[in-house]
């Protein structure tokens, strides 16, 4: 059952990066799409986009702008950073932590917090932002993403 899963996951991971947009307009749209997929392929519901949650990641996002990987406080936070960084590298960072993640014993063999806070099950809203970092000329980005209800809570199974 978990080879075929793997499998499936894969194909999803594909057809999803086939699907999405480098287009600044449709980053909401990406984020969105991105995160659902993996969820759907392991019976989870679609997380939708919330303005509330989108704010709080973009007020967070330009206070970063130093491009310093450090957590708002609240949780229920992603975040990463890269040259030319976009929605779908963004989350695909955080999907390729996958790999580190032991469902059956429910810890991360490596970094895997990222991937278990996208599987959330309990998560429903996600709002994200990009900014460019300073100084301008090193063409970086930050990308956060936040959720709600936050995940990642110490015991408990992400799905």
């Amino acid at each position: 059952m978990g080879h075929w899963r793997s499998i499936i996951l894969v194909i999803v991971i594909s057809l999803t990066n086939l699907r999405l947009s480098h287009a600044h307009k449709k980053e909401q749209q990406d984020y969105v799409h991105m995160h659902s997929c993996i969820r759907k392929a392991l019976g989870l519901p679609p997380l939708c986009w919330d303005a509330k949650v989108a704010k709080r990641a973009r007020a967070w996002v330009n206070k970063r702008k130093d491009c310093q990987m450090i957590h708002s406080e609240g949780g229920g936070e992603n975040m990463a950073k890269g040259p030319n960084l976009n929605a779908l590298w963004a989350v695909q960072m955080w999907l390729d932590e996958r790999k580190d993640y032991d469902v059956d014993k429910n810890e991360c063999t490596a970094m895997c917090g990222h991937y278990t806070q996208i599987v959330w099950k309990d998560t429903l809203r996600l709002g994200c932002a990009r900014a460019r970092c300073d100084p301008p000329n090193q063409d970086f980005y930050m990308v956060v993403c936040n959720y709600d209800p936050p995940g990642n809570y110490p015991g408990v199974r992400p799905y």
